[in-house]
């Protein structure tokens, strides 16, 4: 995913009451907690995102009593497309927040992104609306001399904004793959800087640490999950358990605005996905999943 990219990473940007709140869905990057150190050596091990479209269902796992959530339920809809020269995906949730004094908050949020595979051109477009208003709309793109040169993202909505980009700064199909072949070669922490677009907060440093198993009260919906893998016609292989905290770059905050669970197959696909907001976690489940056509190249 996007490739959480979910892009998973990809990201969702949840607003709750007033108090914005962000999702990765992720097609994926991997970090390190901040404080530990992390390998920069270049990996081998290849890697090919495989073209899908995936449903995922959402569920609350669990609020703490201040939160006031009492119920959560929605789908997110995630794709990702190979165009030879580039990586294409897209995103669209639509969440339902229910509250302990009975109120009721619908969240749509979708999200778009190109990605060239040279990286050094990217294109985003967000839209997040709260019971059917549009709450926030970005659009922008980056141009760069160089897979990693320092940039500057401009942005067509809101006119005028711009964001500057450090010099290593990874686009979320790249980070996803990167992260994958560490995972392969047995890297167990990887930290980079990503731009996904998705949130004005951006960049992210992600830190993340990878471990072989998925959480023990989630077994059931992997296993149901990998059946339906299965079903798209996908061998089994070794799924590894993704843990990212994501820390906004331009804030000094030792704490990070949101931490993403992802259980990754090597191709990019995600099985099962819990997002830690803090205060209450949301489950994604896998529904559903069909394999897109690959592009001849």
């Amino acid at each position: 995913m996007n490739n959480f990219g979910i892009r998973f990473i990809s990201n969702l940007k949840l607003y709750v009451r007033q108090q914005p709140l962000f999702h990765r869905v992720v097609a994926g990057s991997v970090y390190v907690v901040l404080g530990v150190s992390c390998w920069a050596a270049p990996v081998s091990a290849a890697v090919e995102l495989i073209p899908h479209r995936a449903i995922y269902g959402m569920t609350l796992y669990s609020a703490e009593r201040g939160a006031g959530v009492t119920g959560a339920g929605g789908t997110m809809v995630y794709g990702f497309r190979d165009s030879c020269d580039g990586w294409s995906s897209e995103t669209n949730v639509k969440l339902q927040l229910v509250y302990s004094e009975g109120d009721q908050v619908d969240t749509e949020w979708s999200f778009a992104s190109w990605e060239a595979k040279d990286g050094k051109s990217y294109q985003f477009r967000t839209r997040q609306a709260r019971d059917g208003i549009t709450v926030e709309a970005l659009k922008g793109r980056v141009e760069r001399g160089g897979p990693r040169a320092a940039a500057v993202a401009r942005f067509s909505e809101p006119e005028g904004k711009e964001i500057d980009l450090p010099k290593g700064t990874l686009f979320p199909s790249r980070h996803l793959i990167d992260l994958l072949k560490a995972g392969a070669a047995g890297k167990n922490i990887f930290s980079r800087t990503v731009f996904d677009g998705a949130s004005l907060d951006n960049p992210y440093i992600i830190n993340a640490v990878r471990g072989r198993r998925s959480p023990a009260d989630a077994v059931s919906k992997a296993e149901k999950a990998d059946k339906l893998i299965a079903s798209a016609g996908l061998e089994a292989e070794i799924i590894s358990h993704y843990r990212l905290a994501f820390f906004v770059r331009s804030s000094r905050e030792a704490v990070p605005d949101f931490e993403l669970g992802v259980d990754y197959r090597s191709d990019g696909i995600a099985r099962f996905i819990r997002q830690d907001y803090g205060d209450f976690v949301i489950d994604l489940f896998l529904q559903n999943i069909e394999l897109l056509d690959k592009p001849r190249c």
